[in-house]
């Protein structure tokens, strides 16, 4: 009867054990997973806020990188964000992502690679447009990404270098 009892204790203080353990490693996987979901649309964002600063010098269709532009990394990697972010950072980050689909909305070449001039206008404007909120969704993210910034390097003033302009080009 004791050797019963003892085996009995075995099971369920190894069941709980287990349990624990499982617990604490699928919170790391979670963790890991949401910091690189962050991480990698962060990026995606940073990227989409230096073109739309570099559209105040240049027109978008001086800008290439503005044609292959996607949201590839917030696709595949929301699902992630929304589970990890409160109620108040999804909204920021989803806004600055309808920001860009505004801007992808309107993005349109011609077959000579110009823009039609309302085309151009708008999409100058939405570029302007998505530049706050690029940045505070890249902020939001950066907290979840580990990330101890207060700002993003550059001020919402500076106008990053492409490749376009640079000396390689000239």
């Amino acid at each position: 009867m004791t050797a019963a009892i003892f085996g009995l204790l075995g099971v369920i203080v190894g069941g709980v054990i287990n349990g624990v353990v499982s617990a604490v490693l699928a919170r790391r996987t979670e963790r890991a997973d949401s910091r690189g979901a962050a991480r990698l649309v962060r990026s995606e964002l940073v990227r989409f806020r230096a073109l739309a600063l570099g559209a105040r010098t240049w027109a978008p269709e001086n800008l290439p990188q503005l044609r292959y532009a996607q949201t590839e990394l917030w696709n595949a990697n929301r699902a992630v964000l929304a589970r990890a972010l409160s109620d108040s950072d999804w909204a920021v980050v989803a806004r600055a992502y309808a920001h860009v689909e505004a801007v992808q909305s309107v993005l349109v070449f011609e077959a000579d690679g110009t823009m039609v001039d309302w085309r151009r206008t708008e999409t100058q404007k939405l570029l302007e447009e998505l530049v706050q909120p690029a940045e505070a969704a890249a902020l939001v993210l950066g907290s979840i990404a580990g990330l101890r910034v207060e700002r993003l390097d550059e001020t919402t003033q500076s106008v990053p270098e492409f490749p376009e302009g640079g000396p390689v080009a000239a």
